[in-house]
């Protein structure tokens, strides 16, 4: 299954089109993860982790309460392979007595986890590949480009 993770912060890198947002997972044995992601999923992730309740439900806390009520949880959330460049990852939900696994992307599987305090994993594989030792030094802190 993987490294457990925690959702380290989301952050804003420079890239090729000027800045990018980036969610950094951190790996139980202490490694970084970071995985570039679109603005809003930037924004959900990172709201969430402040805890803040917008007034009228976002995407995420949609499929949240849409998932409660059709009487499913998401049990896990796995980063679980890396394809030119692009993070993949699964939801595992369980219904009843059934285990249901759904292909999504990472961002929206983590914006998911913070909401629902859910574990991440990343397979080993993906984290040999992409992880760094130290949070990169032109990473800024998303409250800072917000």
């Amino acid at each position: 299954m993987g490294l457990v993770a925690e959702v380290f912060g989301v952050y804003a890198a420079p890239g090729v089109f000027g800045i990018s947002p980036v969610v950094v997972l951190r790996a139980e044995d202490g490694r970084i993860l970071p995985i570039y992601i679109g603005i809003s999923e930037a924004v959900a992730i990172h709201s969430a982790l402040k805890n803040e309740i917008p007034p009228r439900p976002m995407t995420h806390d949609l499929l949240v309460e849409i998932i409660k009520r059709l009487g499913a949880k998401v049990e896990k959330v796995i980063i679980d392979d890396l394809v030119d460049n692009t993070f993949y990852a699964r939801l595992i939900l369980k219904r009843n007595d059934s285990e249901i696994e759904i292909d999504a992307r990472p961002s929206d599987s983590i914006a998911l986890a913070v909401r629902l305090g859910i574990p991440v994993y990343i397979d080993e594989k993906v984290l040999n590949e992409a992880y760094k030792d130290e949070l990169p030094e032109d990473f800024v802190d998303f409250d800072q480009v917000i």
